[in-house]
């Protein structure tokens, strides 16, 4: 695919690219044998985790590119997420990853049903007096529009003037005419105003000005199509050859041609417009500044005048591709594939999804998901930075098409460019740029039993709060993995209140939260490479303590304890009533379940009541060895 940069993008996007390449790479730890010198490296000030300033700076900078006004809020199928293609490609090879694709860092692939014109096919002839006939040709003199099918029209000529219908403002210029089964032909927005009386004003346009608007009430009067011109004030002197788009949103429920003013003013010079009074107006400028003049509307069939009208169209996706590399593994398990991925793509100016309705402003989409995607950069800066080689293949993926149904991940599983068979885990980076009180959710943490224990264990020096949702949840990249049962994890730090609207911005990410969790999946990815076994896929056999409770007592009275229990193990007696857990008062047997589940793996403090006395014991909520 070609981008068609401007010149202002192109040194936004070459000077990025430079500061990228120029910054140091810190981060060398990333195999098992170096695991352990990075969990004794990590930066704390007063016992407090910091994030590495370098780290902070590249991530910043991915983030603020991605989320920039040139890149348009990276709707697929548009030049804005043609841009993001590119930075992404360019970053994967100055980071030195090798394409995944054959030669090609792309899979690209088409999305969505969209009509779109067949020019060769598309015509437009008018027929005037005395056999007179010009044929326009397509995108030079007319262009067409997107209509809802394919049509074939011939029909006299209808001259509506400006085409509005405002009763309220009294004017109307489809109150003299019989348009149905006719193509009608207007001029763009208003008139201007220039009458002092005039309820027209140029400085404030009424919402009767919409190409959008005339065309739902020309639709609805049964005209067979539109014919539109601009006008005098919106095509300058120097660009009336020019053919100079309206706003056309919503207009291809009827057939709808844009012509050339020179057009119009051929058909007027052998067809005058008639006023009330018997003058001709042989041109469109003067038709306009008579209608501005009086304020009276001057629709008239046009004497003579027909048109023969094709309009052809074709369904097309549009093309957007997952920008995939990957560093090959070595050893006895290089063809076990790990991969690493976040989508790149978000809303564009809200046309879906947004949760501002109405608002087409750019939907900069910095935390969703600029920040994974520049969580999948930083990764692939570290892991390529090692001295040795990964014990098994690492494959980045930046997928496309996210926001539209997970497209991307879906095409990927569809079509793995490494077998899937030998994918034996996926992370996930989805809006990891709000991190607030520590708290990081780690869902899908139960698609293997062996991911908790490796979660923990990495958490040792970043300190987070982890949140684990206790089903499969979070509608993101890593569900078509998880479908095909790949161990999987979404990193993820939680809705806000500008998510999906144009107000998620680079001034609202906390980057140093981002590199933060990107250390900490640093460090699950490094521990899970270093198995030697795969990860084996499905949820864990839930805990139990080991108990029975007394089903006739209010309080929470422990009743009976299972032989080589945790419970056993830790001290826990029949008749101990359970007072808290961890500082957390425990009153019945619900609040009992949800504290057991939410430490589950941890080692927490049981208070109880024995006897007479209250005991404090270690308990460790794991299944004993």
């Amino acid at each position: 695919m070609t981008s068609q940069i401007s010149n202002k993008i192109l040194t936004t996007f070459v000077g990025c690219f430079l500061t990228l390449l120029l910054m140091p790479l810190t981060h060398k730890s990333v195999t098992a044998d170096d695991a352990d010198d990075k969990k004794e490296s990590a930066t704390y000030v007063d016992g407090d985790y910091q994030a590495d300033s370098d780290a902070v700076q590249r991530v910043g900078q991915d983030i603020q590119v991605l989320a920039s006004e040139e890149f348009g809020g990276r709707q697929p199928g548009t030049p804005q997420m043609q841009l993001a293609e590119d930075y992404l490609v360019a970053q994967y090879k100055a980071i030195g990853l090798q394409p995944a694709n054959q030669d090609s860092f792309l899979q690209t692939f088409e999305v969505g049903r969209t009509p779109s014109i067949v020019p060769e096919q598309c015509s437009l002839t008018l027929n005037g007096p005395d056999g007179k006939t010009i044929e326009l040709e397509m995108g030079k003199e007319f262009q067409t529009l997107i209509s809802r099918g394919d049509y074939e029209l011939e029909s006299e000529l209808v001259f509506v003037g400006y085409g509005i219908n405002a009763e309220e403002l009294n004017f109307d210029e489809f109150a003299s005419v019989d348009v149905e089964g006719k193509i009608v032909v207007l001029v763009n927005l208003e008139p201007a105003g220039k009458n002092e009386n005039s309820v027209f004003s140029a400085e404030s346009p009424t919402r009767y000005s919409a190409a959008r608007g005339k065309a739902g009430v020309i639709r609805r009067l049964g005209a067979a199509g539109i014919i539109m011109v601009n006008a005098t004030r919106s095509a300058p002197d120097a660009e009336l050859d020019e053919l100079v788009a309206p706003d056309f949103l919503g207009v291809g429920r009827i057939p709808f041609a844009q012509v050339k003013r020179q057009v119009v003013d051929q058909i007027f010079s052998e067809s005058p417009i008639k006023t009330p009074t018997g003058d001709t107006l042989n041109n469109l400028a003067a038709v306009e500044d008579k209608i501005d003049e009086t304020v009276e509307p001057l629709s008239q069939v046009i004497d003579g005048w027909s048109a023969k009208w094709n309009g052809v169209f074709e369904i097309k996706g549009a093309p957007t591709s997952n920008v995939v590399g990957v560093i090959e593994g070595e050893g006895p398990h290089a063809h076990e594939t790990i991969v690493i991925g976040g989508h790149y793509d978000h809303l564009g100016r809200g046309a879906y999804g947004s949760r501002a309705p109405g608002n087409r402003n750019v939907h900069y989409g910095a935390d969703d998901n600029a920040s994974g995607t520049a969580a999948v950069l930083e990764l692939a800066r570290r892991f390529t930075a090692s001295d040795q080689k990964p014990q098994r293949r690492m494959v980045f993926i930046c997928f496309t098409a996210e926001e539209m149904g997970l497209l991307g991940a879906r095409h990927y599983v569809d079509n793995p460019l490494f077998p899937l068979e030998d994918t034996v885990a996926m992370f996930n980076f989805d809006m990891i740029g709000w991190l607030r009180d520590d708290q990081l959710q780690v869902v899908s943490w139960d698609s293997s039993p062996e991911f908790w224990p490796i979660l923990q264990a990495a958490n040792e020096q970043t300190s987070l709060q982890l949140d684990r949702p206790t089903r499969m949840s979070g509608g993101s990249d890593h569900m078509p993995f998880n479908a095909r049962q790949i161990p999987n994890i979404f990193f993820h730090t939680g809705l806000h209140e500008v998510y999906h609207t144009p107000g998620d911005t680079f001034e609202a990410i906390n980057t140093e939260g981002a590199v933060r969790v990107i250390d900490y999946a640093e460090q699950v990815i490094v521990d899970t490479m270093a198995r030697n076994d795969r990860l084996k896929y499905g949820k864990p056999e839930p805990f139990s303590l080991g108990i029975s409770l007394d089903s006739d007592r209010e309080e929470v009275i422990i009743e009976s304890v299972n032989e080589n229990s945790a419970a056993a193990k830790s001290g826990l007696l029949a008749g101990d009533e359970i007072i808290e857990i961890d500082g957390q008062p425990i009153s019945s047997r619900r609040e009992l379940t949800r504290s057991i589940r939410a430490n589950e793996g941890s080692n927490v403090i049981f208070t109880l009541k024995r006897q007479a006395a209250v005991v404090k014991l270690h308990v460790k909520l794991e299944k004993p060895e």
